[in-house]
């Protein structure tokens, strides 16, 4: 489970930050708006930023990563390429954090920004790969 994940930014704030009160919990609420208001399952809070883990309620397989970066006010969504196409469950995002010390990036979100891809899995801190050895097939 997890492997190479990819990041897409869901929510920009830059621009109407002020409009909701300048404060994180203006910012949490402009995202479960956005993701039609699926249940707040892990909250995971740093000074840089935010991880949550929200799940649609009643489906215990539905869950999915956000980060919100607070330096740059914009939230990201969190995947990975793996087998999981209906979402995680709780133990998954347990696994994600102790296993495989997805922390380490989400403590620092500014490396979400950044070219290459990263590769998640457990036992090991996430690495980045260079775009260039992505096209080279390996896996």
């Amino acid at each position: 489970m997890f492997g190479k994940m990819s990041v897409v930014p869901v929510v920009d704030l830059r621009v109407s930050f002020e409009d909701i009160g300048g404060a994180l919990e203006g910012a949490v609420a402009e995202l479960l708006a956005v993701t039609e208001h699926p249940t707040i399952q892990k909250w995971v809070q740093f000074r840089q930023a935010l991880l949550l883990f929200l799940m649609v309620p009643g489906d215990t397989e539905s869950g999915a990563f956000y980060v919100y970066d607070r330096r740059s006010r914009i939230w990201f969504w969190v995947d990975f390429e793996d087998e999981k196409f209906g979402g995680y469950n709780v133990s998954d995002f347990e696994r994600l954090v102790r296993e495989c010390k997805f922390l380490d990036i989400v403590e620092r979100p500014h490396l979400l920004h950044t070219e290459g891809c990263w590769i998640v899995e457990p036992g090991a801190h996430p690495r980045q790969m260079a775009d260039s050895m992505n096209s080279t097939g390996s896996t």
